[in-house]
């Protein structure tokens, strides 16, 4: 009798102890994140800009919808992480913003990924993310083996430009050309599109340029555009004084020796009127021409070195180069660039390099041409706070 009674005491106990250990394990398993879901994305914003979106960008703010988002630990957008802000976590929603994304150098397949991770699993949700247009060659549009990357465009040719964000393009220009975008073949990494035939009206600041637009942002891609029609317009007289003409460079120095001597004019600076122009005559009619041609003294700047200038034409692509050595002021050093002499107007507007100069407070980017000898050369650079030039003399190295 009392054998059963223990027996059945041990079975009542043993019974006791197993359900405390399945509560216990329930209990553990309730408590256990389960994997995150995304159910929809939507703009970060009052109703009713709140709307679904189905295209993103870098910089935006969004919000991911779904559940088991509580114990979230990363977000990615195209495999980059985005910064996540615990306050801004709920068991259904994470409001967070679209990182900066390198699209040249995520897997293609990668790209257009959502993944969201907590500690019991990681879930996906594709939607198409975007940024800037990038290029990053341009083929021949050809069959193969003839469409090879290719470093030179020329009228009336047609291209494959190939890149990332490329698709929908609000404007392709060339050189400020705008190309007709009606024939336009996209895929999800290339646009068929064919050069203007015609170049007349291009931006000389935008030469040897592709300027792609799309509604995420406009960016400018430097490629060889070479137009025959160039060739006689740097055939003209006044290049050659500038820059000796096509494959050949002429180079330029102030007016001013080691002693503070100028050998062509009285001084390296004189100062004039804004309506002082070419062939030092007045442009306008009663205009502001009055002209101050000192002979050197210090106030315009110590007795040195100031550097050299040189103009170039590249032969066979007509190409103008500009190389400027600035030695006498804060920005010192060698610099590469290009120019662009406007026979019209008389005027030179410099990109990517300062003209040489004393190092005065002057708008460096355009130049009026007073006057231009073979061996002498006057440049005009407007000041910013006054309406008056400082002419800077230059004569041939």
């Amino acid at each position: 009798m009392k054998k059963n009674i223990y027996n059945r005491i041990c079975f009542l106990l043993f019974c006791c102890i197993a359900g405390v250990l399945v509560l216990s394990a329930c209990e553990e398993k309730d408590d256990m994140p389960a994997p995150p879901v995304i159910t929809e994305i939507r703009n970060y914003a009052a109703s009713p800009s709140d709307s679904l979106v189905n295209t993103l960008k870098a910089g935006q703010w969004v919000v991911l919808l779904g559940k088991n988002l509580g114990e979230i630990s990363q977000v990615n957008f195209g495999s980059r992480p985005a910064n996540i802000n615990p306050t801004l976590i709920t068991a259904q929603s994470i409001v967070v913003q679209v990182p900066s994304i390198p699209f040249d150098s995520v897997a293609r397949d990668k790209v257009n990924v959502v993944t969201v991770m907590n500690s019991a699993g990681s879930t996906s949700f594709t939607i198409n993310i975007t940024g800037p247009p990038i290029i990053s060659r341009v083929r021949n549009y050809a069959t193969a083996p003839k469409d090879t990357v290719t470093s030179i465009i020329v009228p009336g040719q047609s291209i494959n430009i190939v890149g990332y964000n490329i698709k929908n393009a609000l404007t392709i220009a060339f050189q400020g050309v705008a190309a007709d975008l009606k024939g336009a073949v996209y895929t999800d990494s290339s646009v068929i599109v064919k050069v203007p035939s015609n170049f007349s009206g291009a931006d000389p600041l935008l030469a040897n340029k592709i300027t792609y637009g799309t509604a995420a942002d406009t960016i400018n891609y430097s490629i060889r555009i070479f137009d025959p029609a160039i060739l006689e317009y740097y055939k003209d007289p006044l290049f050659t004084l500038l820059a000796g003409g096509i494959g050949k460079e002429k180079n330029w120095v102030l007016d001013l020796d080691a002693k503070g001597v100028s050998a062509k004019f009285k001084g390296p600076l004189y100062f004039s009127g804004v309506d002082y122009g070419w062939d030092n005559q007045c442009t306008k009619t009663g205009g502001d021409c009055w002209l101050y041609d000192p002979s050197y003294d210090s106030w315009m700047g110590a007795i040195q070195d100031y550097g050299s200038m040189t103009f170039g034409i590249k032969a066979g692509s007509a190409e103008p180069v500009l190389k400027v050595i600035q030695k006498g002021i804060t920005k010192n050093g060698t610099f590469q660039g290009s120019y662009f002499f406007d026979i019209k107007t008389k005027t030179i507007s410099f990109i990517a390099a300062v003209p040489l100069n004393m190092g005065r407070d002057q708008v460096w980017t355009k130049a009026y041409v007073i006057s231009l000898k073979e061996d002498r050369m006057q440049l005009g650079f407007k000041d910013p706070n006054k309406a008056e030039f400082a002419i800077h003399n230059y004569i041939r190295k």
